[in-house]
């Protein structure tokens, strides 16, 4: 019994006779007559019951085809795994971000990725996340990080990390407490993300909170880029959030403070990718990396460190 035979007795299955079969595979007639009386030889067993031109499924026929499926299915899974190995070896892979990964150590993510798999040519896209899941649900990108809330829209979503969310500020008696939504909205604010506005994730939550109070966030002074906003808020120009990683950065300012919000406030990261796709190899590998690498980083948080999910990364990721 060879491969060969189950392919021509499923798609004889699939087509309804041989001469079908024989086009469709670029064969000829007999050629495939002949390989099916080979595996009714071999089985003991008549397959098919020969109507004119056309066939039916025996009795036996019928049973055979639910492990005849197995089995090419269980050889292209194997043929897949080999090329799985082969794609470790060589390509390019792009692996979408959120906006700020340098402040999440990703150079060392990095490093540790391109030393095991030297001959992979490596991009790391980092844009706000509610483009880069648009990126993920149009197939720009396999799979991403990104921080939550997003439109999971066509997208398998799977959280594997969070990160507190700090009030900043300039002012060291602010900070002496953790401070409400209601009170931070009643200071001068500094608010970044411009670009993104309110489809930016955090901003998202901070909205929500304070549309539950009926009352809205202003900035008095909006820019593009956090290091932007740290820098004002470090001239003593207004308040704003941080994620607690970057006041980890030795470029973070030295006069500025922090302290929670209350109830404390967290970015959540996840993984994503489209649903019911399957990813490569190269990405599989990169996002088994990823979730390793964000609870290793948070284990040097004092409080609010990243919390992770339980359960580890699949091989391929399905939706």
């Amino acid at each position: 019994m060879t491969l060969r035979q189950l392919r021509y007795f499923l798609s004889a299955i699939d087509l309804g006779s041989f001469t079908a079969v024989a086009a469709h595979m670029h064969l000829t007639q007999p050629a495939v007559a002949d390989q099916i009386r080979q595996l009714e030889r071999h089985l003991g067993v008549q397959l098919f019951v020969r109507l004119g031109r056309g066939l039916r499924l025996t009795d036996a026929g019928a049973e055979f085809a639910v492990y005849a499926q197995r089995v090419i299915a269980a050889s292209e899974e194997a043929e897949e795994s080999v090329a799985d190995l082969r794609t470790l070896r060589s390509g390019t892979m792009t692996f979408g971000a959120f906006g700020a990964p340098a402040h999440y150590q990703f150079a060392d993510l990095i490093k540790e990725f391109v030393t095991r798999f030297p001959g992979i040519k490596l991009r790391v896209r980092g844009r706000n996340s509610s483009v880069t899941a648009d990126d993920v649900r149009e197939g720009e990108l396999e799979a991403a990080l990104v921080v939550l809330p997003v439109d999971d829209t066509g997208l398998s979503v799977r959280p594997v990390a969070r990160d507190e969310v700090l009030f900043a500020s300039a002012d060291p008696e602010s900070t002496r407490q953790p401070v409400s939504v209601e009170d931070f909205v009643r200071t001068p604010i500094v608010l970044y993300e411009t670009q993104y506005a309110f489809e930016d994730p955090t901003r998202r939550q901070l909205a929500a909170r304070t549309q539950a109070l009926g009352l809205s966030i202003e900035g008095r002074i909006e820019v593009e880029h956090l290091e932007t906003a740290l820098q004002l808020v470090a001239h003593g120009l207004g308040n704003t959030y941080v994620p607690q990683a970057v006041t980890k950065s030795p470029a973070f300012p030295g006069n500025i403070s922090t302290c929670s919000f209350a109830p404390r406030m967290y970015d959540a990261f996840a993984l994503i990718t489209r649903r019911g796709s399957r990813v490569s190899a190269p990405i599989a590998e990169f996002m088994r990396l990823v979730e390793s690498h964000m609870r290793l980083v948070g284990s040097a948080f004092p409080h609010g460190e990243l919390q992770q999910a339980d359960n580890p990364m699949p091989t391929a990721v399905r939706g």
